[in-house]
């Protein structure tokens, strides 16, 4: 009686199984059938090159970047500075790290690097490890992963050499070196800053002057290159909500890339930042 009932109990599971896996077939062949969108990826890709970064990465990279321009250093310095936080962190400014390393370098602040919370600042976490990198002798001629440990001293002082060549091709975008070196695409935002606000963080990193404003647009003259001032946009456009960005000729926006457009003056950037839908009654 006991081996009947134990038979009973299988072959109901075995029921059950069968239907779970022909709902599942049917739902799978429905979805199949569906006209869905496919979900846009968030992402930046560096021109000409096989390489391709998460829109917070190439913040982080901008601002890197921005950095050593901003201090007038060889482009060298970004290199070794992007080779560096690519092997400490992914370029993602975590908030963890060995024992109290923490940021896009892990730099510790029980060996003065400063505070965890100046540390978790992208601008001046790389101007500390700028610091450091320009009293190492030769920093400029020697091999970057020489001139990265010189400055970090791991315990992996050879693992900076596999990163330097996307950091190159990073530091070169950045830096303003190549024209439209970046190109990202990104959801629509859900938060957007005013014009005003995003050239006074731009401004934080590479020098720029406000020549106009209106509500959802703004022009600015840069001081620093012009197309690292472009590519600084670009990379921070998905935090900032700015939709598009033009100059000399070239426009990009988030939904096509870049693409030639003439209604800019060569001396002066258009930024544009999204218009967000006004919300529903029911909202």
């Amino acid at each position: 009686m006991r081996a009947r009932t134990v038979r009973r109990v299988i072959a109901v599971v075995a029921v059950i199984g069968v239907c779970a896996a022909l709902v599942a077939t049917g739902v799978h062949f429905l979805l199949n059938r569906l006209d869905l969108p496919a979900a846009q990826e968030a992402r930046c890709d560096l021109v000409g090159s096989p390489y391709s970064v998460s829109t917070e990465q190439a913040a982080n990279a901008a601002t890197i970047t921005a950095v050593a321009v901003r201090r007038k250093l060889p482009t060298q310095a970004a290199v070794i500075a992007l080779a560096t936080a690519l092997q400490e962190s992914k370029l993602v400014n975590v908030e963890y790290g060995d024992r109290d390393s923490v940021g896009l370098f892990q730099q510790r602040p029980s060996q003065g690097w400063g505070t965890a919370s100046q540390i978790l600042d992208p601008r001046y976490a790389a101007g500390k490890f700028y610091d450091h990198l320009v009293k190492v002798r030769d920093w400029q001629t020697r091999p970057v992963t020489e001139a990265a440990q010189a400055v970090q001293r791991s315990g992996l002082p050879t693992a900076y050499a596999q990163w330097e060549d996307q950091a190159s091709v990073l530091a070169k975008a950045f830096a303003g070196s190549v024209s439209a070196g970046v190109s990202c695409a990104f959801p629509e935002p859900t938060v957007v800053a005013q014009p005003a606000k995003v050239v006074a963080l731009l401004a934080q990193d590479l020098p720029a002057t406000r020549l106009a404003t209106s509500a959802h647009a703004a022009e600015v003259k840069p001081t620093a290159p012009a197309w690292a001032t472009v590519s600084w946009l670009v990379a921070h456009a998905d935090r900032l909500g700015v939709d598009a960005v033009s100059y000399a000729g070239q426009r990009w926006s988030r939904i096509q890339g870049w693409h030639n457009d003439g209604t800019v003056a060569a001396d002066r950037i258009r930024l544009e930042t999204a218009q967000l839908p006004a919300p529903s009654p029911a909202d």
